[in-house]
């Protein structure tokens, strides 16, 4: 398992790569190996039909054929049943008169056209007599006549009287124009040879209407044979069949052996498909067919289903392939413009485009590239302000070495001349530069915060007279969190200076302190004159260095002051009712413990 995430690891494919896959995966594979078992499905379907419907025709050509075999059978045994016929027949052939044999003659052809009235393929009628003479009825046929006495169905006719013997399609006579061949039924009469001494009677018909009801043209093309039930051909299209029998084709013996049925043969190097059926007179009707005739339907199919397959599967192909790239060329768009904000261009812009979700992804990607570009130019902006910041506190800095040294050595002064106001002073100042000059740190605790106000407080009031006064409420639980030094300081003298510095009676200084939801906040209130109402909205935005003043820092140094370092969520928030008071309201995150990072805008 191991090797394998390492080999995909190295071998991560492409979306699109990913994408074609699986379109070919789940739809194209599919789509084809439905399409080949519908296809031999169909196949077999097909051949189905095909080889029923070649059975359906032989049966109706054996149909057709031996309803004509059936009535030709069928006058015969009349005729040979006729006795009027017979004597008719008998006394033309011992009469010798001119007169008389012509009017026998034409009694005979009349009663003989009213047995065939039916059909005009009669070719002729002999009357065989036992004395070796015969007699031709329409025309004497150009035939062996002795020689047809010594043919073994002769023979066997004679032998089985009234019994009507169809000896098929034969080589027909030159006197008989009818194509070729023609089809011969014989019988022999029951009637005693001591009355009338008829012995056979043989009818020729034309093979025409035999050979058009045996006519394959319309049921696929091939070969057919009649064979009757001693093996003899009866009628076929063969020539071969016709002259030979039956005799050289071995691979019809299945079928003559069979009643009904179909099988696959090789006949001279072509494979060909052999049906065969049974009549109810006894014949085997075989058919023999090209395999290649009986498919031709089937392979015509069988190329359209592959041909619109095919269609469609290319049709498919391209629009997958245009739907991959639809989706595909957004994301590469997308790639390549993070590969392009990754080496810092964020001058980036994607068209978009796509399915919705991409084409939202592209915008959105453009406002965030936008986004980054303003907040980087807002933060070199800010850190430009805090450079600035620096060099004018570099221009004004005092060397705090020499300062607090000058200080320490007036205290000493004052201890030695016992000038008590002047220390306390001198130490308050000290505390206050020593905090101002980031001696431990830039983070005071709120204990130590409120210390160094006491200390503010002291030099003021000794400085402007004890004209006030300041009470505490902080919670002592928040004695130990950490805030900015000095942040509170510049707010209590804004209060002092701007607010009851122009007072005329003693006024008072409030410092609250609370927390909650993880904020600190400090409230400080004066009862001074206050801030008039349209001077509210300017005063976070002027800077203001007063001569007065401690630090120089007004109250937007500590907005910014507090926005640099905890960011806007937090900062200043005044509030002020002239002749009434003012009320600032401070608020900080809540941290317990000092972070280690130097104040932002200080240097090192």
């Amino acid at each position: 398992m191991k090797h394998w995430r390492k080999y995909i690891e190295r071998n991560r494919w492409s979306i699109s790569k990913i994408l074609n896959t699986s379109f070919f995966l789940m739809i194209t594979v599919p789509i084809l190996l439905v399409t080949l078992y519908s296809v031999r499905s169909l196949n077999s379907i097909l051949l189905n039909n095909t080889t029923s419907q070649a059975m359906q025709t032989l049966e109706q050509q054996s149909d057709g054929f031996d309803s004509k075999a059936r009535m030709i059978i069928n006058t015969v045994s009349a005729i040979a049943n006729d006795d009027q016929v017979i004597s008719t027949s008998a006394a033309i052939h011992k009469n010798d008169g001119a007169s008389s044999q012509f009017d026998l003659r034409r009694a005979l052809d009349k009663q003989l056209n009213n047995y065939f009235h039916y059909t005009p393929d009669v070719a002729s009628v002999l009357f065989f007599y036992k004395d070796q003479g015969s007699y031709a009825y329409k025309r004497n046929m150009d035939v062996d006549v002795a020689g047809l006495r010594r043919m073994d169905w002769y023979e066997d006719t004679e032998k089985r009287k009234n019994k009507v013997h169809l000896m098929g399609i034969q080589e027909s006579a030159s006197s008989i124009p009818d194509g070729g061949y023609y089809f011969t039924v014989a019988v022999s009469p029951k009637y005693s040879t001591l009355f009338y001494n008829v012995e056979m009677i043989y009818c020729v018909f034309r093979s025409s209407d035999f050979m058009e009801r045996l006519d394959v043209s319309g049921g696929g093309g091939g070969d057919i044979y009649v064979v009757g039930p001693e093996g003899q051909v009866m009628a076929s299209n063969d020539d071969q069949a016709l002259h030979e029998g039956m005799g050289n084709y071995e691979y019809l013996q299945p079928a003559l052996s069979g009643a009904k049925g179909s099988y696959v043969k090789t006949v001279n190097n072509v494979q060909s498909y052999v049906i065969y059926t049974t009549s109810d007179l006894g014949w085997k009707y075989v058919k023999v067919v090209p395999y290649e005739q009986i498919i031709n339907q089937v392979k015509s199919v069988f190329g359209k289903i592959i041909l619109f397959s095919v269609g469609g599967l290319i049709v498919f192909l391209i629009a997958s392939y245009w739907l991959v790239r639809s989706i595909v060329n957004p994301i590469i768009r997308l790639f390549k413009g993070m590969t392009y904000i990754k080496s810092g261009n964020l001058k980036t812009q994607l068209e978009a485009s796509g399915p919705l979700e991409i084409y939202v992804l592209g915008h959105a990607f453009n406002e965030m590239v936008a986004n980054m570009d303003r907040l980087f130019a807002e933060a070199k902006e800010q850190e430009d302000q805090k450079r600035l910041a620096e060099i004018r506190a570099l221009q004004s800095q005092i060397n705090p070495h020499f300062l607090l040294n000058t200080l320490n050595t007036i205290k000493l002064m004052a201890t030695i001349s016992k000038s008590e106001n002047i220390q306390k002073m001198t130490d308050a100042l000290t505390k206050l530069l020593s905090s101002t000059f980031n001696r431990g740190g830039m983070y005071a605790t709120v204990g130590e915060e409120i210390s160094l106000l006491d200390d503010y407080i002291r030099i003021m009031k000794i400085r402007y007279g004890d004209l006030f006064d300041i009470h505490y409420d902080v919670d002592p639980e928040i004695g130990q969190a950490y805030i900015l030094k000095l942040l509170l300081q510049p707010i209590i003298e804004n209060a002092i200076i701007h607010g009851l510095h122009e007072r005329e009676t003693r006024g008072n200084i409030s410092v609250f302190g609370e927390w909650g939801d993880g904020c600190c906040r400090f409230t400080i209130e004066d009862d001074g004159v206050g801030i008039r109402e349209e001077e509210l909205p300017f005063l976070l935005e002027r800077r203001v260095k007063s001569k007065e003043s401690f630090s120089g820092l007004g109250l937007r140094n500590v907005q910014e002051r507090i926005r640099l370092n905890y960011g806007e969520a937090y900062g200043l928030e005044i509030t002020s009712v002239w002749g009434e008071g003012t009320s600032v309201l401070v608020v900080l995150p809540l941290l317990w413990e000092a972070p280690h990072t130097k104040e932002k805008g200080e240097r090192e």
